[in-house]
């Protein structure tokens, strides 16, 4: 099997990397019998639950060989590569959703492979997208105080990312494509301790506290 640059910088991940839950797009597709595709779906744990719960069909792409040999035995139908690189076998105008669960932050040019699935969305389509929030607290004490910019095998600074955003800049980087963003909001784990800072201090530090932004935006 032959690996490019980009795929070698997975094959080490651990296999919780790719099992994640993903809660936050649990509540905001809500709607039964989706088309969805899951771009970077892991083992299929999100693709699955949709499955189960929303009589879904799943589609995925997964650049992790094990991960996807994993998702292909429960979701419809899985891809494996790069999506910046592979030409992806999919129907224009099939899917309903396109599920983003931190992506863009790994790739060379985010707004080009948005182009490049956007024709798969329906007319009423939307993407759902979330990305770490590099205006973090915990990253700005570090580089702030102690000239650190560490990176790591997971989180804000994943040694994988090569995109970073703050909820101002991916706005207007997306809008300035062209893009319609129809929802943006902080993400911060709920009962966290940031959570509660979040709650007691009138949300006025919000920005600091959140680890993620979520957005939607409509097919271009």
């Amino acid at each position: 099997m032959k690996f490019d640059v980009v795929e070698k910088m997975y094959l080490n991940k651990k296999s919780n990397y790719f099992s994640l839950e993903r809660e936050l797009f649990k509540e905001q597709v809500k709607e039964n019998n989706l088309k969805i595709l899951d771009i970077g779906c892991g083992y299929g744990i999100l693709g699955s639950y949709f499955k189960r719960n929303q009589n879904c069909y799943v589609a995925g792409v997964e650049i992790n060989l094990s991960a996807y040999e994993e998702a292909c035995k429960s979701l419809d139908f899985v891809v494996y590569g790069n999506v910046e690189s592979i030409d992806l076998p999919f129907t224009n105008n099939f899917f309903d959703v396109i599920i983003m669960g931190d992506v863009l932050e790994h790739l060379i040019s985010p707004v080009s492979v948005l182009d490049k699935i956007d024709s798969f969305l329906k007319e009423n389509g939307k993407f759902h997208i979330s990305v770490p929030n590099i205006r973090n607290w915990k990253v700005l004490k570090k580089l702030i105080f102690n000239d650190s910019w560490e990176y790591q095998e997971w989180g804000i600074l994943d040694e994988t990312h090569l995109r970073f955003f703050t909820k101002k800049s991916i706005n207007s980087h997306l809008k300035k494509n062209n893009f319609n963003i129809t929802f943006i909001k902080w993400v911060i784990q709920k009962k966290s301790k940031s959570y509660w800072f979040n709650v007691f201090t009138f949300r006025i530090f919000e920005g600091f506290l959140a680890s993620h932004i979520y957005l939607t935006i409509t097919k271009k």
